[in-house]
């Protein structure tokens, strides 16, 4: 009975050391999250595709931004755009009866985070990233000002929150998430009791 004991103690115990192996050694993920500057970036290049195609064949397009203060960082994108796909930029003085006058105008840019949530009982924290890019433009060939409103999300880990975002872009910064309060105490709790029952089997079974 006692080869019996010991045998399962030791085999507790052989599991309990390589679950604290698992909780030290957890590999860590080297992807590069994209930053939310990059996110915006794109989020204007699909607003500007949609204006490619609101203004169809026209080759001459006089372009008004008015993206203010805030998103100005956002102008060489969209005329970028519009002179890779073959639309030559004209000012007042250049323009001619068949060209368009096109306004876009960029009005929010916004994220938001969810709540941390954990990946397992033992995984990282991770969150849910929300982009959102509003604006409107109006083209002098159509009467209706064409609204847009943008959105991408997907989840990164909760400790790269800060490092997505840029200081000196304050649209790219959201509200900090918050880390579930009963997980983060219920972690240690957990860690420790497996560490003192690891202890505890370690010195029984030295002592049968």
């Amino acid at each position: 009975m006692n080869n019996n004991l010991n045998h399962t103690a030791g085999a507790m115990l052989k599991s309990l050391r390589f679950l604290i192996i698992f909780l030290i050694f957890q590999p860590v993920s080297t992807a590069q999250t994209e930053s939310n500057l990059e996110k915006f970036y794109s989020l204007v290049d699909s607003a500007s595709t949609l204006l490619l195609k609101d203004i169809g064949l026209a080759k001459e397009v006089n372009l008004e931004l008015n993206l203010g203060n805030d998103y100005s960082i956002f102008a060489n994108q969209i005329r970028g755009k519009l002179l890779s796909n073959g639309v030559k930029l004209v000012s007042d003085s250049q323009s001619a009866s068949n060209s368009l006058k096109v306004n876009f105008v960029i009005d929010n840019c916004s994220v938001e985070y969810s709540d941390s949530f954990r990946d397992g009982f033992f995984g990282d924290f991770y969150i849910e990233r929300n982009l959102k890019l509003s604006g409107n433009y109006l083209i002098s060939s159509k009467s209706d000002l064409i609204k847009f409103e943008l959105t991408k999300t997907d989840t990164i880990n909760a400790d790269d929150y800060e490092k997505v975002e840029n200081r000196s872009f304050p649209f790219t910064r959201g509200k900090p998430p918050e880390e579930p309060f009963f997980s983060s105490l219920l972690e240690p709790v957990v860690a420790v009791g497996a560490a003192a029952v690891a202890v505890i089997l370690f010195f029984s079974v030295r002592s049968k």
